[in-house]
């Protein structure tokens, strides 16, 4: 070290030029992401003393420091992480938002102009052409509900495809966090002699990992960093990075969930643990939103087809059959005597709850099954005909009770033969009708249970109807199955009742709406259908509608709240071009007083050597 005017000169000099040199790196590095302004501190050298007080004898720079904070880098994250979030959120919901609400794309349309021809075909029952197009709306309406259930179904398969890259980003970004925390191991002199570039490439590396997955950030003594996702997983520790990677869920294979490797094996995260980035909004909108959506949609499907064929079964086509072709796709599962089946359960006569999780499959296979007009069920079954002075039947209802507690039909090719029609004498004097004694009927299955089995009639069966006129004593009136054309006592045509009945579905209460339940389909004893179709999916439109607009506001704040958090930082710790121009001025004086006084010393020297000489 040396001391005097010499040495005093070249230390300011050396100063100087290091000030100077960092002020160009800060200039160069203005635009660069996530560097941090750097500084030369410098300290005064330990005078010495020269009898008559302490001589200073210079400067030295004793580090060269960043401009950081590490509570703004830490909420530079968290903003960050949110971003992300919201972005991906925003993206995915409004298509599927524009999907479901499209007039064009979406089912409302479809189901309005199904039962619109369902009402014209009830004005004119015999119409071929309009059963036909009853059959062709029905064929549009599937058509419909299949092709969301595809756009659907590219969703899902693009939120897989997302989670993968994600996950392969990730363990990209974590290896060069690790690779990066070996490096400044190795270059790592002490606390005040870090390799500040390196600490802002990590710094970079960690915030552009929370734009894909919230992580928690701990700095250890040894100046690497140790980075944990989910609820502690580590996805680094110094040197060592830890890999994700993507499982198949294990009620849905077609889902893929995030596992993480550890010790040769896959520990699965669950998804709920993974908030924050692209990666949580992936899985959020998938188990949230999407999962529901469809689940919502087959259970919309289900009950269409089951209602709409339960009505078609009760009535009478054009030939005066049963209503016995399907309308729909009968969407109640089967299992197939000939196949294994895929698990075997133990009930101990205990109550056994079985919850159903793949609802959204129904939409897929739903379609129409009719495909013949004069095989539509537009009449009612049942006629009633006087034997003497003629009266109107103005009103009948028939009361169907499922059997059973709860749906437990065994379809099993049953049948059953019944004489024709039931003969009922009515006395003015009580007013009261009298029916015959019960006749017997057969009932036969085509396949064999072994023990046999046991058939119960519902005692009770009632049969409403209001006459018009004056019924006579001992007149008899016969209740039975009537065709297509026999309205009445006097066979008037185009009977039209079971496709007005049909037609009253629409505004029918006949789906139940379980709000977050999007997996029940089947609700508690008690619990009554409390919303129609149309309605139904229209408060599926209004929570898409909802939530997309939710992530629409929420990305729109954090965006707003993420540039607030970059400018803070970019106030505190970024390069000010005007700052550093002034700098470099200043240290250019600096500089050039320091050669100055070089100049002067071997002036000095130089008179000094005249004298001596």
């Amino acid at each position: 070290m040396g001391s005097g005017i010499f040495g005093i000169a070249i230390s300011g000099l050396n100063a100087a030029r290091g000030s100077l040199e960092t002020t160009s790196h800060n200039i160069s590095n203005v635009n660069t992401a996530g560097y941090h302004r750097q500084v030369n501190a410098q300290t005064a050298r330990t005078p010495f003393f020269e009898g008559y007080g302490y001589v200073g004898r210079g400067v030295d720079t004793t580090q060269v420091s960043r401009i950081y904070d590490r509570y703004l880098d830490r909420q530079l994250n968290g903003a960050t992480a949110l971003d992300g979030y919201y972005q991906t959120q925003n993206t995915f919901l409004s298509q599927i938002d524009n999907v479901v609400a499209d007039q064009d794309a979406g089912l409302s349309p479809a189901m309005q102009d199904f039962f619109r021809g369902v009402q014209t075909l009830s004005a004119n029952p015999k119409s071929i052409p309009a059963r036909q197009d009853v059959i062709n709306l029905a064929q549009s309406l599937a058509g419909r509900i299949q092709s969301l259930h595809g756009r659907f179904e590219d969703v899902r398969r693009s939120v897989n495809g997302q989670l993968q890259t994600v996950v392969e980003s990730i363990n990209a970004y974590s290896g060069q966090i690790a690779d990066i925390n070996q490096r400044i191991l190795a270059l790592n002199q002490g606390s005040a002699r870090v390799p500040n570039d390196l600490l802002d490439q990590r710094d970079q590396m960690v915030n552009e990992l929370n734009q894909l997955v919230k992580t928690d950030v701990m700095s250890q003594p040894d100046g690497s960093y140790s980075v944990f996702i989910g609820n502690g997983q580590g996805l680094v520790t110094g040197a060592v990075a830890n890999k994700l990677t993507t499982v198949p869920n294990v009620d849905d294979p077609e889902q893929l969930d995030v596992a993480y490797s550890f010790g040769g094996g896959q520990v699965r995260i669950p998804n709920g643990m993974l908030d924050g980035g692209k990666m949580g909004a992936l899985l959020n909108y998938r188990s949230e939103t999407l999962n529901r959506v469809q689940a919502d949609l087959g259970r919309l499907t289900i009950s269409i087809a089951d209602t709409m064929n339960r009505q078609h079964a009760l009535g009478r086509d054009l030939n005066n059959q049963p209503g016995s072709a399907q309308l729909f796709t009968d969407l109640n599962a089967y299992l197939d005597g000939g196949a294994p089946p895929s698990s075997l359960v133990d009930i101990d006569g205990a109550p056994t709850y079985l919850q159903l999780k793949q609802l959204r499959e129904a939409t897929g296979v739903f379609s129409v099954k009719l495909d013949d007009p004069a095989k539509l069920a537009v009449g009612s079954s049942l006629k009633m005909a006087s034997t003497s002075t003629p009266a109107s039947l103005a009103y009948v209802s028939s009361v169907w009770q499922e059997a059973g507690a709860r749906p437990q039909t065994l379809n099993n090719n049953f049948s059953t033969t019944y004489p024709a029609g039931v003969d009922l004498s009515y006395d003015t004097a009580t007013q009261t009708f009298t029916a015959p004694a019960p006749s017997p009927f057969t009932v036969t299955t085509s396949k064999d249970i072994a023990g046999g089995f046991r058939l119960t009639d519902s005692a009770g069966v009632t049969i409403e109807f209001k006459l018009e006129g004056s019924p006579n004593n001992g007149e008899v009136f016969r209740i039975g199955a009537r065709g297509v054309g026999t309205a009445s006592v006097d066979a008037a045509p185009s009977d039209n009742a079971n496709m007005l009945v049909l037609a009253k579905i629409q505004s029918q209460n006949v789906v139940v709406n379980t709000p977050g339940g999007s997996n029940d389909f089947v609700p508690a004893d008690g619990v009554q259908p409390n919303a129609n179709f149309q309605s139904f999916y229209g408060q599926l439109v209004s929570f898409v509608g909802s939530a997309a607009n939710t992530a629409k506001v929420g990305g729109e704040s954090q965006a707003t709240t993420l540039k607030e958090v970059k400018l803070a930082r970019e106030s505190f710790s970024g390069v000010n071009l005007d700052e550093e121009a002034a700098n470099l001025i200043r240290f250019q004086q600096a500089y050039q007083a320091s050669s100055k006084v070089i100049q002067i010393a071997e002036k000095i020297f130089s008179d000094l050597l005249q004298l001596g000489g």
